[in-house]
């Protein structure tokens, strides 16, 4: 073996009954090993476009009730004149996984509803159908989506 000795590592997201968790995957000679991250919910410095990353989607704090999981539903919007919507999203065509919530930046508009988590795929914006979209489709509709935003996820 060429490579002996060497391991190589890095970051990477696994989904785990139901819920997405940043794991550290080492990998060498012998065995991939998988270990959950200490402070998983944090990446960097904690902050993205200047904003902390509250509820990022491995912090408990913001974890879908029971209630909520598997129905469909229409969240109103409106956005704020700095900040937008306050999400993030992942996901979309190319990575073959539906359009995602990543995060949600505390007390900005998408925040504010009480009605979206991270975790909650979103299907339509102002009608327009996201089920087959690219990410890049997504983060265009969304910026164009106006003032007032109707949000259909699951």
């Amino acid at each position: 073996m060429a490579n002996q000795g060497v391991s190589k590592s890095g970051l990477l997201e696994v989904l785990v009954r139901d819920q997405w968790c940043r794991v550290l995957a080492t990998l060498d000679d012998e065995a991939l090993t998988v270990s959950l991250e200490e402070d998983a919910s944090r990446s960097g410095d904690g902050m993205l476009n200047g904003q902390s990353d509250r509820h990022f989607m491995y912090n408990n704090e913001n974890s879908l009730p029971e209630n909520v999981g598997n129905q469909k539903r229409i969240v109103k919007i409106e956005k704020q004149e700095v900040g937008g919507l306050g999400i993030s999203i992942k996901g979309g065509k190319e990575n073959k996984m539906p359009i995602i919530i990543s995060k949600i930046f505390k007390g900005l508009a998408a925040d504010n509803t009480e009605s979206l988590f991270v975790g909650d795929a979103i299907l339509s914006v102002n009608g327009e159908d996201l089920r087959d979209a690219t990410h890049d489709d997504a983060v265009r509709a969304l910026k164009r989506a106006g003032r007032d935003v109707t949000l259909e996820g699951l």
